[in-house]
């Protein structure tokens, strides 16, 4: 019998979990996958558990106190928000998150959108297949070009710092605002800093990357896109609530802004008749700009090694509250 029991609680039952029982195995750890939807659900599977994995499922201090064994939980992603840490920490749980694993292939869908909105290929690919070949003029406005322009960044951690390379490889100009960054950093990237409201007044693109927290709720509203250029255009690919939905519906229908590319959304799965989706200016995905054929064997991979580490008393990759390593003890991480 295996000395741990680690429980994904949100993961699909009757998927293929091979890799994740083997590299838990190795720290004589077995796999247990819940698919729950409550926390009765959760709680009749983990209680005795000592590590969770979870995807999206909301957990709280309610629930975090009703897994007593728990020493780690996973967030399959970059993103927390669906975690409350403060109290998994009251707790004595290890939080990692993962980092690493499609940080390229979110910048490359954030630049690709900003690409489309330029060149406007979803208005000519729909031009072409009506027969008429020729979009109307008003689908062609706001058509500049790259080089030269401003592209704005909201925070620069990996994901922006690898849009600000894309941008740089086609001339633009590139700001940014995080007020947590080393200004060296930025600097060594050709990246000036920023306020959010000079950011704002001076790009032509706009790309979000921040963490959704209780102080970016609604980072971007009314006044916000109201600072806008009207022939910029805004993308969003870190999390949804960033953008103040409705106020950007109407900034859109006013033609305050060129348009946008939203893949994270405040209320997720989008539903087909969100209000953005009747605009031909929005490129919209569905949480998908994480996702390569790469990525998502990486993520996999990481999310049960994160749990092995900490259960063979290891320091994982990543811990989102680094307080805790006051009180749990973990040996130094062995150069990979």
């Amino acid at each position: 019998m295996a000395k741990f029991k680690v429980v994904h609680i949100d993961g699909e039952p009757d998927g293929d979990w091979a890799m994740e029982r083997e590299i838990l195995a190795e720290a004589d750890a077995e796999l247990v996958v819940g698919g729950c939807k409550t926390d009765d659900e959760v709680v009749a599977v983990a209680a005795d558990a000592d590590a969770i994995l979870n995807r999206m499922y909301w957990m709280d201090r309610a629930l975090f106190e009703k897994l007593p064994n728990a020493k780690v939980v996973v967030r399959g992603g970059v993103g927390f928000d669906n975690l409350d840490v403060e109290a998994a920490t009251d707790c004595g749980l290890v939080v990692c998150n993962i980092i690493d694993y499609g940080y390229n292939e979110v910048a490359n869908h954030a630049f690709s959108m900003l690409l489309a909105l330029n060149r406007k290929l979803f208005a000519l690919d729909r031009a072409v297949r009506d027969g008429t070949r020729n979009p109307p003029p008003d689908a062609m406005a706001h058509t500049g070009r790259f080089t030269g322009q401003t592209l704005g960044l909201v925070s620069l951690g990996n994901i922006a710092q690898a849009v600000a390379r894309r941008g740089k490889g086609f001339d633009m100009r590139v700001i940014a605002h995080d007020p947590y960054i080393d200004p060296a950093k930025a600097a060594a990237l050709g990246v000036e800093l920023v306020s959010l409201d000079e950011l704002l007044a001076q790009s032509d693109y706009v790309s979000i990357h921040t963490p959704l927290s209780k102080e970016t709720q609604g980072l971007i509203g009314a006044r916000e896109l109201g600072l806008m250029k009207p022939n910029a255009y805004i993308v969003l690919t870190s999390r949804g609530g960033l953008i103040d939905e409705a106020a950007l519906v109407d900034a859109l229908r006013e033609k305050r802004i060129a348009g946008a590319g939203i893949d994270v959304w405040e209320k997720e799965p989008v539903q087909k008749d969100h209000p953005l989706l009747q605009f031909d200016n929005v490129i919209a995905t569905s949480h998908y700009a994480w996702y390569s054929e790469v990525s998502i064997m990486v993520l996999r991979q990481r999310i049960a090694e994160a749990a092995a580490d900490v259960l063979r008393g290891v320091m994982p990759r990543s811990v989102v509250n680094p307080k805790i390593l006051e009180r749990v003890k973990l040996a130094p991480r062995p150069p990979e």
